[in-house]
Formats: C-alpha cells, structure tokens, sequence
C-alpha cells in the first residue's frame, strides 16, 4: 500500500485520520508525505509528445514505480481543491495520456484499488478536491469506490476549537 500525503502537518488532522485507516488495513504500508518530497509540476516540455514517460527527474518515481495494491490519496481542502504538492502530482500525470495520443503507446499500470481521505477545516464543498482525486486515480489505474473508498471529514477548526474548550473546562 502506498499512502500519499497531501498535508504540511504530519500531526495534523489529515494524519489522524490516516492513522486510523492504516489500522484497519494489512500488509506492508510506505507512506510518503508530499511537504518533504521534490516533486515539480509538469512544465508543457512536450518531451512526452515525442519519447516515452516523463523528462523530469524527481520524486514521482516513488509514484512510478507502480508496486502497489492500495493507493491512499490523502489531503486537506484548501480553496474547495486538494494541496498545490498534491495538484503538482496530477499535473506530472500529464505524459500517461500524452503517450497514448500522440505516441499511440498504453501505458499498462497494474490494477489497484484507490483511498481518498480529505479533510477540510471550514465548509467547503471539497468537490474540486474529489475531481483531482479522480484524475489520479484514472491515471494510475487505481478503482474507486465514492460509496466505500472515500473518507472526508468537513469543520475540523470548528471541532478542534471545541475540544480544546473541553479540555480547558
């Protein structure tokens, strides 16, 4: 399984939830946590409109490498979206599909089934979130599931204030 971590705060509410989830799931886990990995968005090189894969070299390999069963994507929701590491790692996607149209070449990722975790400190719709969410998990082969895959907790601020309150009482 890899889990793919979207947060700045490895203590944070995003991590929580994660946690939990790694509770209830066997095997071997790698979690990666984007905040700490060099990965540059996609730059319109248009090196993959000619050769294979992708020109830049960096961290996405950990993505690349393609060993896994279980691919957990998990984020909080900044501007109704997932967060700009998580958006530059959708972005690097981009040669999955320009291989197959301008090189007629399918890449052939292994079959995997997709997590999504989202975790938003006010109200917002994470509908956008959820879209990019989608695009990564085409891209990377991986099924999911909105009814049994996907965890989102909304109003974390507002519940974290709360708790704090119960604890000074």
């Amino acid at each position: 399984m890899l889990i793919v971590n979207g947060s700045p705060h490895k203590n944070g509410d995003t991590a929580y939830i994660v946690n939990k989830v790694k509770e209830k799931l066997n095997g071997d886990i790698e979690e990666i946590f984007l905040y700490d990995k060099n990965i540059k968005p996609c730059m319109d090189c248009r090196y993959c409109w000619k050769q294979e894969g992708c020109n830049l070299k960096d961290d996405m390999e950990i993505i690349y490498k393609d060993d896994y069963d279980i691919l957990v994507l998990a984020s909080p929701v900044y501007m109704y979206n997932m967060t700009p590491p998580m958006f530059n790692l959708v972005t690097r996607l981009n040669w999955i599909w320009s291989n197959q149209f301008f090189l007629k070449k399918r890449v052939n990722l292994r079959k995997k089934r997709g997590i999504l975790i989202l975790v938003g400190g006010g109200s917002g719709e994470p509908k956008h979130a959820l879209d990019t969410a989608k695009l990564i998990f085409k891209f990377l082969n991986a099924d999911f599931d909105i009814k049994n895959d996907y965890l989102y907790s909304l109003h974390t601020n507002e519940r974290l204030k709360i708790q704090e309150i119960n604890v000074i009482l």
